[in-house]
């Protein structure tokens, strides 16, 4: 019995298969960041503000008291 697949099929399981691996390189970067935060204040202010603006604003004004 020979399945075949089309080329759609292959292109789209290669992009499903770099995606998870990219997902999973964002979240090893993420746990990094968390704990450089977890180690300095100063990463954990810059984090805490980061995360606790909203989308549509900027956050660098939160960082910077100048």
């Amino acid at each position: 019995m020979t399945i075949y697949y089309s080329d759609v099929a292959k292109r789209l399981a290669l992009k499903y298969v770099l995606d998870n691996i990219e997902y999973k390189k964002k979240c090893l970067y993420l746990q990094e960041i968390i704990a450089m935060g977890k180690a300095d204040t100063i990463w954990m202010k810059a984090l805490t503000a980061f995360f606790d603006t909203p989308m549509n604003t900027s956050s660098f004004r939160l960082l910077s008291k100048n």
